[in-house]
C-alpha cells in the first residue's frame, strides 16, 4: 500500500464532502458553480489515479477492480454533468424559478450525493 493510493482514496471520498460543507457557505452562484466543477474534476483525478494505484483493503472500505471501473464512471459521469447543469441551472436563475440560496444548495447537495455513491461503490 503506498500513500499514493491513500490520498487518492481519500480524495474520492473527502473533496465531495468537504466541497458541500464549503458550498452550503458561499454567497455567490457563480462562485458556487465553479467550484462544484472543479470539486468534480478533482474528484474524477483522485479516481483516475485509483486505475494505477489500489490502496490495501481496511475493516471499513475495500476497493476491487469492478470498483474502480464504477467509481471512475460515477465521477466521470459526475464531472461531465456538474459543467453542464451549472447553465442548466443558471437560467433558472435568470428566470427567476429559483432563488441564490436554493442554487447554492443544489451544488452543495450534489457533491452530498457524489459522496454517498462514492462511498456505497468504496
Amino acid at each position: 500500500m503506498t500513500l499514493l493510493a491513500i490520498d487518492a482514496l481519500d480524495a474520492v471520498l473527502l473533496v465531495p464532502l468537504a466541497t458541500a460543507g464549503l458550498l452550503v457557505l458561499l454567497p455567490g452562484y457563480v462562485l458556487s458553480a465553479r467550484l462544484n466543477v472543479i470539486a468534480s474534476l478533482v474528484t474524477l483525478v483522485a479516481a483516475v489515479m485509483l486505475l494505477f494505484v489500489r490502496p490495501a483493503p481496511g475493516p471499513y472500505l475495500q476497493i476491487d477492480d469492478l470498483n474502480v471501473v464504477f467509481i471512475v464512471l460515477n465521477t466521470f459521469v459526475g464531472f461531465t454533468t456538474s459543467v453542464f447543469s451549472a447553465s442548466y441551472i443558471a437560467h433558472e436563475l435568470e428566470t427567476g424559478r429559483l432563488t441564490p440560496g436554493y442554487l447554492r444548495f443544489y451544488h452543495a447537495m450534489y457533491q452530498m450525493m457524489m459522496f454517498g455513491m462514492n462511498l456505497a461503490l468504496v
